[in-house]
């Protein structure tokens, strides 16, 4: 095994293939034993949870939603961690009574609440006269200026307390369907 020792690689300033330096077919480029380096704007990590079991929330005292939680050690200080998720899920409509019912969420960096959501997904028994099932969405970017680990977590609860509950990760009309995902972000 030889050892080339060079600063900068650059490629010829004409012809064809100006200013690129290619790897030929068959041929690898091993950092495995080193780190590369990569742009601005690129993935450097891509860590995600596929939670398993659905959770139910009944109370206005939020409580952890079941398999949502992703730790992610970031490799640089400046990087954007952008938390993805997604599930099936249900709201309870019944009679009699208050019923209303939303989505009422949060995400915690560790345990810190860095993200509410109130009211996603709302109805009422006048516009929805029966159990209502959209998705679960959320979508967030956290600029956490760490290279600890940190673990990001969903948690769930009932709007305004005295109303109905509903379901992330339900798996009513088959099976339970859910992802959450944690990106590191180069800046």
């Amino acid at each position: 095994m030889s050892t080339i020792k060079v600063e900068n690689l650059t490629g010829l300033s004409s012809g064809a293939n100006a200013n690129k330096i290619i790897v030929p077919a068959g041929q690898t480029i091993d950092a495995s034993a080193g780190t590369l380096v990569p742009s601005a704007n690129q993935v450097v990590q891509h860590l995600f949870a596929v939670p398993t079991a659905a959770t139910t929330f009944t109370t206005g005292s939020y409580t952890d939603a079941a398999g949502f939680s992703v730790t992610i050690t970031p490799k640089y200080n400046n990087s954007k961690i952008l938390i993805r998720a997604w599930a099936k899920a249900e709201q309870y409509n019944g009679g009699g009574g208050a019923n209303n019912s939303a989505q009422d969420h949060r995400l915690l960096r560790d345990s810190t609440d860095i993200y509410t959501a109130s009211w996603q997904n709302y109805f009422n028994q006048q516009s929805v006269p029966h159990d209502f099932y959209p998705p679960f969405i959320m979508n967030y970017i956290d600029t956490p200026s760490s290279t600890s680990a940190i673990t990001y977590k969903i948690q769930g609860r009932i709007y305004a307390g005295t109303q109905r509950g509903w379901i992330i990760n339900n798996g009513n009309g088959g099976a339970t369907k859910a992802l959450m995902e944690v990106l590191e972000i180069k800046q």
